[in-house]
């Protein structure tokens, strides 16, 4: 006979229902046994205790507890042990609470005689047998864990206390508890507050996030402010913060020509921002804080918890840490003629890569004054500048406020538009898309990714009206189509009218494909007696026209039959091979198709940039580098006229061509006046890169991402070490001539030697007199004659100082010694 008889009640907590303790150990007096075992709410082994109550030889209770840490356990309880309150079964107990524990139930079978308005069956009816229902307190065991119900915050005086993890519903049981957070919420008309400062589980290596935010609405004015901190686990990582903040107003300030109605600002440390796309710019919380600030979590009840799951919260959150990184935000709402409102954002991240993005979202409605609204307008934008990657993405959509005529009218979709340029493997290559492509019509997904672009209009009850375009534009083809559903539906009768265009046309070599149809139908149900009877008739006709070479087809399709009528050539299986010329086109020009470029030790100017230019160059004795390189991948580089390679890699395919395993050769030749240099004593390292698989792949669909990667794509050359050797060489008799002095003295001096000419002397006294005389009158009139009989020279001189204290008192310091005079 089992100890705990209660299989399902021990699988609960224990894997399999039963009960396995590694190295257990009994206690005789304590009638206990004591050991460790995986439970339900952890794989790690926990202690476990297993007690018995007898009576007499017979065993009336069995209480099996799992120590969870934290003051929680898991317990069993089965019979009637002593001192256990509980009745018998699977419980948990956490934060002085106990809860059974339970599993999710099934899915009520459903009841074909019991149908929703769509005919759907609805679950069937339980007969609780007038039992009621249990208000115990539960957990819930699932495949992740024991989850429990966090208790409801405690009001004190407006403020709530909550219990860590800050997030509504259930969280797992090995969570500790305590007062690990405050929520504020105060309103009293104009006023209102709401905020919440807590922490929140992080994810390695990260330990603990701790968010805060601030919401304040006057009526007049309002303002946010949210930020969070990241604290490392200890594993190496640095901390992470971010700060934002946003001012209000329901009124601008400024002219009517534009009026300022919100400032916002905001900046994170090893932190980044996800940059949403256009058609989620309505949802991005820094831009809703600017217009709205409690519009980021609820619209009529603010919920700051929900504020800080939307902004760090999540798979995909707006703000998470990045090392390294580190970016700034500043925003504007604004007002236009009264009638344009809009606001738009700034931000700058650097790092792991360098982003500038400019994010905006702006929109009108018409009549401004009216209460009916016949038309509202609302469009955001995204531009995103990434210039170390050499890309450059610009995308508009509408939000989902927009309408036109009726509320009912609903506009949707956008465009989207990239450039990619400088050292990015695809520079060169741009796309404008307008909408979703449609199957078919596969692009590479590097291409901007829209959401569908068109309108959904319910006419009433009656009508329904859909409509879908698309486009895109890129280096290759372009193409474009739409549609447009109109349905009917009255009661048990329907009509429908749709119609298709879908067009595709390419250059490279030019292929056009057209097609175009239209399908009418009606259909009507009627009963009779207990039986429904659907009548159903639809014509419509489609046409498909493409080339060259010209051909087509024609379907008809009818509610009884339907058949296809081909005419001209088939319809092309693969795109035909391009000739060198048209394969040329596809290429850069020819002047910029083979570069050779100084890198160091480059004097001269205007250094040629292609092997057109005859400019010789001009460079350093002490050194030279250049390179030589190509748009195309090599095969096989060579130095001078050698026919060795100094480096080689795979032949070379051209996809345009369908051409396979061509060679591709680089010669570099380097000239010194008139002659040739030998390039093989020359340092050298090849340069390679990505080239995109269009041009130079096997297939159309490679891998990664349309590039083929680590291709030789040049050489760089540097200049042997200088040869200064051991001698001066030949010294002419012009580089050691000298300058005569007149009248030549006597050489070597010495001190002996005698003077030749007025010998100088020190009579003393000299800095005395300096001092003495400089600031008298008669040396200011000397001065003033001078500059007069200058003056009459043409020379001007000035104002003169007539102070001349200064110099006289810094005579005594201004000489080392006393100067010496030169008797004439």
């Amino acid at each position: 006979m089992p100890l705990l008889p209660d299989r399902d009640a021990v699988a609960l907590v224990f894997d399999k229902g039963t009960v396995r303790l590694d190295t257990p150990v009994c206690d005789p007096q304590a009638l206990a046994v004591v050991g460790h075992a995986i439970t339900t709410a952890s794989p790690s082994p926990v202690p476990v205790r297993v007690a018995f109550t007898t009576e007499g030889e017979a065993v009336t209770g069995t209480l099996v507890t799992a120590d969870l840490g934290g003051g929680q356990a898991l317990v069993l309880v089965d019979g009637a042990p002593a001192e256990m309150e509980l009745a018998p079964g699977a419980w948990a107990l956490t934060d002085g609470r106990a809860l059974r524990l339970v599993r999710r139930a099934p899915a009520p079978p459903a009841d074909p005689g019991r149908l929703d308005g769509l005919g759907r069956a609805l679950p069937a009816v339980r007969d609780r047998g007038g039992v009621p229902s249990e208000d115990t307190p539960r957990a819930l065991v699932t495949d992740n864990g024991i989850l429990t119900p966090r208790p409801g915050p405690r009001l004190r005086k407006g403020m709530r206390v909550l219990d860590a993890p800050s997030v509504r519903g259930w969280s797992p049981i090995g969570t500790p508890g305590g007062d690990n957070g405050l929520s504020v919420d105060y309103y009293s008309p104009p006023l209102r507050i709401a905020g919440a400062l807590t922490a929140l589980p992080a994810s390695p290596p990260y330990k603990t996030v701790v968010g805060g935010v601030l919401l304040v609405d006057t009526g007049a004015f309002n303002g946010s402010a949210m930020g969070a901190y990241v604290v490392p686990d200890g594993s190496g990582g640095e901390p992470s913060l971010f700060a934002y903040g946003s001012l209000g107003s329901q009124v601008g300030f400024g002219p009517p020509l534009f009026q300022v109605r919100g400032i916002s600002a905001g900046f994170g440390w090893n932190s980044r921002v996800r940059v949403p796309a256009a058609d989620a710019l309505g949802n991005f919380p820094f831009l809703v804080a600017l217009d709205n600030p409690g519009g980021i979590g609820a619209d009529d009840e603010v919920d700051p918890l929900k504020v800080l799951g939307e902004l760090i919260g999540g798979p995909t959150p707006w703000v998470r840490p990045q090392e390294g990184d580190l970016w700034f935000a500043a925003g504007l709402a604004f007002d236009c003629f009264e009638t344009f409102r809009g606001h738009a954002m700034a931000l700058v991240q650097t790092g792991s890569d360098l982003t500038i993005s400019l994010l905006g979202v702006a929109g009108m409605q018409l009549p401004t004054k009216s209460e009916k609204k016949i038309a509202r307008v609302e469009i955001g934008i995204e531009a995103t500048l990434r210039p170390t990657a050499g890309e450059l993405s610009i995308g508009a959509a509408f939000t989902e406020k927009t309408f036109l005529i009726d509320p009912n009218c609903k506009l949707r979709g956008g465009v989207g538009m990239k450039f990619w340029f400088g050292n990015h493997p695809h520079a060169g290559d741009f796309a404008f898309m307008l909408g979703a492509i449609p199957a078919g019509r596969e692009l590479p997904t590097r291409y901007p990714k829209q959401q569908p672009a068109g309108l959904t209009w319910g006419v009433g009850s009656t009508v329904s009206i859909t409509g879908n375009a698309y486009a895109a534009f890129t280096p290759k083809s372009l193409m474009a189509g739409g549609s447009l559903d109109v349905v009917f539906q009255s009661g048990m009768l329907r009509a429908w009218l749709s119609a298709r265009v879908d067009a595709l046309l390419e250059w490279n070599p030019f292929y056009f494909d057209v097609g175009i149809g239209i399908r009418v139908g009606v259909s009507a149900t009627i009963k009779i007696w207990f039986v429904k009877i659907k009548i159903s008739i639809e014509v419509g006709v489609s046409v498909r026209i493409w080339g060259p070479a010209v051909g087509g087809e024609a379907t008809v399709q009818l509610w009884f039959i339907s058949f296809t009528i081909g005419f001209g050539a088939d319809r092309r299986e693969h795109t035909p091979a391009l000739d060198w010329g048209g394969f040329q086109g596809m290429l850069p020009p020819p002047q910029n198709m083979v570069r050779t470029t100084a890198v160091a030790g480059y004097t001269g100017e205007g250094a040629p940039a292609t092997r057109d230019a005859v400019k010789p160059w001009l460079v350093s004795n002490g050194g030279f580098t250049f390179t030589a390189d190509t748009q195309a991948p090599v095969s096989k580089v060579f130095l001078g006229d050698s026919d060795i390679p100094v480096a080689t890699d795979s032949p070379v395919d051209v996809l345009p061509m369908h051409t396979r395993g061509k060679g591709s050769e680089l010669r570099v030749r380097l000239t010194l006046g008139s002659g040739a240099v030998d390039l093989g004593a020359w340092g050298r390292a090849v340069l390679r890169g990505n080239v995109p698989n269009g041009l130079w792949g096997e297939q159309a669909d490679a891998p990664n991402d349309g590039i083929i990667p680590d291709r030789i794509l040049g050489i760089r050359l540097t200049s042997p070490p200088v040869d200064h050797g051991t001698d001066t060489g030949f010294i002419d008799e012009k580089a050691i001539s000298f300058d005569p002095i007149n009248p030549d003295g006597n050489l070597p001096l010495s001190p002996a030697e005698p003077a030749t000419g007025p010998v100088p002397t020190r009579p003393g006294g000299v800095i005395a007199a300096i001092q003495d005389g400089i600031d008298t009158n008669t040396t200011r009139g000397h001065r003033t004659a001078l500059a007069q009989a200058l003056a009459g020279l043409g020379m001007d001189c000035g104002a003169l100082d007539s102070d001349l204290s200064t110099y006289a008192l810094a005579a005594g310091t201004a000489f080392t010694a006393e100067p010496m005079l030169l008797a004439g």
